[in-house]
């Protein structure tokens, strides 16, 4: 399903059916749902600029419930959620160096409780999961870390990679973080309709590492020096507050990055992906090669030159 005004340039060549639609609408959700038997559902909502968290989280509900609804009503076999990986809580004893590795089984507990981010994601995950538990919906939730690879329109994740191309990244802040290709994640999800478990979370993940050489990599692979400033969360949080300030109130428009942009970064770690590769299938491609086929794309597709 794709919005009448959305940009389909990912889709192109793909033959698929495409229902003109909006996760908005519920008669439109009804009808893309009617007679089909599985629904991705990778389009949740996320806030593209800082709202007060609780516009944040009636906008994610709303979407959510009426996604439920559709599904319901048409006698959906399964449903697969997509959520994030900051959804996954911290390991007991959470700390700089935590004992172990995050798993699906830890519990979501906010850091920023007024981010609207992070508590749209958490709520829209409880109210699938509250529905399997309360209500019988066939569904399983997956996880998807950091994801790199080819058709990253938008951008997302892959603006990193655009401004460490483009020398315009100096600056990063240092902490754990997992990535995996786009591709494998994409494999995963068609797994987890196929054989995951109900009511189960799965973190698709691959390549526990830091931002510092998770940037060093990308710099490699891209042919550039790598960004060599690293600035400590609590500079680049209030920074970033700062800036979205400026913008909203002196610019009267949305800061290009958000100042809740920075605090998710508090809540990436590394992850114990084993129970998706036991159950789903392990992550086939490495992340070097994700990167560089992401580098291509953009450079064939006019984001960076050739």
């Amino acid at each position: 399903m794709v919005r009448p005004t959305s940009n389909i340039r990912a889709l192109a060549g793909l033959n698929v059916e495409r229902i003109e639609g909006d996760v908005t609408d519920l008669g439109s959700l009804e009808r893309a749902c009617r007679g089909v038997r599985l629904v991705y559902q990778t389009a949740s909502y996320y806030p593209s600029h800082t709202v007060p968290v609780k516009i944040a989280i009636a906008q994610a509900l709303a979407e959510t419930r009426s996604l439920l609804t559709a599904v319901r009503e048409a006698d959906v076999d399964r449903l697969v959620f997509t959520s994030t990986l900051m959804t996954i809580g911290f390991p007991p004893g959470h700390s700089e160096r935590p004992p172990r590795l995050a798993t699906e089984e830890d519990p979501f507990v906010p850091l920023f409780p007024d981010n609207p981010y992070l508590m749209a994601k958490a709520m829209m995950e409880k109210e699938i999961l509250e529905h399997v538990d309360r209500h019988g919906l066939r569904a399983v939730v997956v996880n998807p870390t950091v994801c790199y690879g080819p058709f990253d329109s938008k951008p997302t994740s892959g603006t990193q990679i655009l401004m460490i191309a483009r020398r315009q990244m100096p600056f990063y802040v240092q902490g754990p973080v997992n990535v995996i290709d786009v591709r494998d994640v994409a494999e995963g999800m068609i797994n987890a309709g196929e054989r995951g478990k109900t009511g189960e979370r799965y973190i698709l993940g691959n390549l526990n590492t830091t931002q510092k050489e998770l940037n060093e990599l990308i710099a490699r692979v891209v042919g550039v020096p790598p960004p060599i400033l690293p600035v400590p969360f609590p500079v680049a949080r209030y920074g970033a507050k700062l800036g979205d300030w400026a913008f909203r109130t002196i610019l009267r428009r949305p800061a290009p990055v958000p100042g809740f942009f920075i605090e998710m970064l508090k809540h990436i770690q590394q992850y114990d992906c084993s129970k998706a590769a036991r159950e789903l299938g392990p992550p086939r491609r490495p992340v070097d090669q994700a990167i560089s086929d992401a580098a291509s794309w953009f450079r064939e597709n006019g984001y960076l030159p050739r």
